[in-house]
């Protein structure tokens, strides 16, 4: 249990440190970056107050636009009624750590349900991390809506461990809704066949869809799929190889840099092609209460790595990385997971490198030298993205050596819950 307990916290505390310092770099070097997403929030509030096209409009000096379905404008209505965006980022801002709050007791209580015991020093510093890990502070300094989409992703595996599938799909919903990529949960309510989840998630956001369309008619949600659903492919930034620069989580930069003249298309088709094989041996045979967890790990990243994902959203994943820091039993697996966690704390572009090196005391041709030796490793992936992959060898380790993948099955298990 120490080790378990002194793995959770080393992950904990770096991610925490790392994104209070990426906190302090936001407030000294780029000032502006505060309510960056916030200020695109309330703008599309006041076009939709008047009537006009909430996806047209853009904060002054910005050149952002409003991406997220029509029905979701309305919860950002309040903020209109104020002539500054400020009293709406600092009170999303609250929300936020509500919302962290939230997920801190759903995650510490279930992994107390597992015999594990959670004190109030870890109980912290778990707040911490999902609060301002260097994944979550980027939300909080943008005014962005990531740490109440994860507390409804969390609330969504609880639900769903104990049976209460109407509403576990309604909370699976949400960030599906707003963010689409969530949506990839249901491969693993398919697998778990929970179909009353699955139908209270298509009626959840069917019932958004359909707010919208009473709320703004159809125009305005054709706009959103034409102008805002559809570009989210983010197709034309990989080609010719995705730039190191380029702040993405995915399976699609390895691809597009080895293979620079294919269609982009295909780099879609190669992750998952790629990521397939390894949810399958995660989804086979599942029986014990571990086998789930990293069944649902498999899922998440998946999610984050199929899809051209910006760096934050590694933020979902915390999900069931957390339970698994407790759970996940000693042995090779382990170590290879823990290590892949540490490493995706370093949540970094090359860009965000060179500004690293370039402002640390050193003579440039020393963080030249740096920076040229380091190039090669973010042209193909992000330490974010390395991490992910060493969690999801962490995972099909662990069922290697646990025997796991030859147990009998038991499809209608729940995930996160116990065994009898």
């Amino acid at each position: 249990m120490a080790d378990r307990r002194r793995d959770a916290l080393a992950v904990f505390g770096t991610g925490a440190l790392l994104g209070l310092i990426a906190l302090a770099n936001y407030a000294v070097n780029r000032p502006g970056t505060f309510g960056l997403n916030y200020r695109v929030y309330h703008v599309a509030a006041e076009a939709a107050l008047a009537g006009e096209n909430f996806y047209a409009v853009t904060p002054p000096n910005s050149g952002f636009h409003y991406l997220y379905p029509p029905a979701t404008v309305l919860a950002f209505l309040p903020s209109a009624l104020a002539e500054s965006w400020v009293p709406g980022f600092v009170a999303i801002t609250l929300v936020s750590v509500l919302a962290s709050v939230v997920t801190t007791r759903l995650l510490s209580g279930y992994v107390e349900s597992l015999g594990y015991s959670v004190g109030r020093a870890e109980r912290a510093l778990l707040f911490a991390f999902l609060f301002a890990s260097a994944h979550s502070a980027p939300s909080i300094a943008y005014g962005q809506v990531n740490h109440l989409l994860v507390a409804a992703l969390a609330a969504g595996f609880v639900w769903l461990a104990r049976d209460r599938e109407a509403r576990a799909g309604a909370a699976f919903a949400l960030p599906a809704f707003v963010k689409v990529f969530p949506g990839l949960v249901g491969l693993w309510l398919l697998r778990r066949r929970a179909w009353r989840a699955i139908g209270a998630a298509v009626g959840t956001a069917a019932g958004l869809t359909a707010l919208g369309l009473l709320a703004f008619g159809v125009d305005t949600t054709r706009t959103y799929v034409v102008d805002a659903l559809v570009p989210r492919r983010e197709t034309a930034a990989f080609v010719g190889g995705l730039p190191a620069d380029r702040s993405f989580v995915t399976l699609r930069r390895p691809l597009s840099v080895l293979f620079p003249t294919a269609d982009p298309t295909w780099y879609a088709v190669g992750a998952a092609v790629l990521l397939a094989p390894v949810l399958a041996a995660l989804y086979w045979r599942v029986e014990t209460t571990t086998d789930r967890h990293v069944a649902v790990h498999g899922t998440l990243v998946a999610m984050i790595i199929a899809v051209p994902s910006l760096l934050l959203y590694y933020a979902y994943t915390a999900v069931s990385l957390v339970v698994l820091l407790y759970d996940l039993p000693a042995g090779r697996g382990r170590r290879v997971f823990v290590a892949g966690a540490l490493l995706a704390n370093l949540s970094m572009s090359f860009r965000t490198l060179r500004e690293a090196v370039r402002t640390a005391p050193l003579d440039p041709g020393t963080a030249q030298a740096i920076l040229d030796s380091l190039l090669p490793v973010f042209r193909f992936g992000t330490p974010v993205l390395y991490g992910s992959l060493l969690t999801l060898a962490g995972c099909l380790i662990y069922r290697v050596e646990s025997g796991s993948l030859s147990v009998p099955d038991s499809l209608g298990a729940s995930v996160f819950e116990r065994d009898s």
